[in-house]
């Protein structure tokens, strides 16, 4: 198997805070890992590590050479939230309208609704737009932040349904029992 994240000896500091100390370890392909932690654990500037967001004060994160990430972050934003769906699926995905319509089906999105605009979306709706984005790229890693949290039934069971189909290597946040019972291979405890 490859190894598709590598994480060696990394600190990082706020001022005198010692905010993730001395952490170690890798992800290989195909694996579904989840982070947990209490709040303020570092978890969320974990993941901005991983996603070079963040520099480590010592250590290094490496990705594999073929490594293609996708990051779902807690709190969805769009560019331009005035856009409809379906405007928004045809400028950041670079897609047909019949591909973007279809896309967008398959997440649940059908019909007229598809042509809200995103400011009218409600969080979880926010969320499964922006997966059903992210799906559509040749991805290999994908980053979630809590992607659970705030989420209606009818959201969580479409983003529990896109992850089922999801083969490649996964990182996520939660605190959701149910969700990390259902696809962690591998759970680490950021304390």
């Amino acid at each position: 198997m490859g190894e598709m994240l590598s994480v060696k000896n990394i600190n990082v500091y706020y001022g005198s805070i010692h905010a993730i100390k001395d952490v170690s370890f890798h992800v290989n392909e195909g694996e579904i890992v989840t982070l947990i932690g209490a709040n303020g654990a570092g978890k969320t500037t974990f993941l901005r590590l991983v996603m070079n967001e963040e520099t480590p004060d010592t250590g290094w994160v490496q990705r594999g050479p073929s490594v293609r990430t996708a990051y779902l972050p807690q709190i969805v934003r769009f560019a331009v939230p005035e856009r409809s769906m379906l405007d928004t699926m045809l400028y950041e995905c670079k897609c047909t309208p019949q591909e973007a319509r279809d896309q967008l089906a398959a997440y649940g999105f059908c019909g007229e609704d598809v042509l809200k605009p995103v400011s009218a979306l409600s969080g979880g709706e926010l969320s499964r737009l922006r997966l059903c984005m992210l799906m559509r790229r040749e991805i290999n890693f994908l980053i979630l932040d809590e992607p659970t949290n705030h989420l209606d039934i009818a959201s969580r069971e479409w983003i529990e349904d896109a992850l089922s189909d999801y083969t490649q290597a996964l990182l996520f946040v939660s605190h959701d029992r149910y969700f990390i019972e259902k696809f962690a291979s591998r759970i680490w405890l950021l304390e």
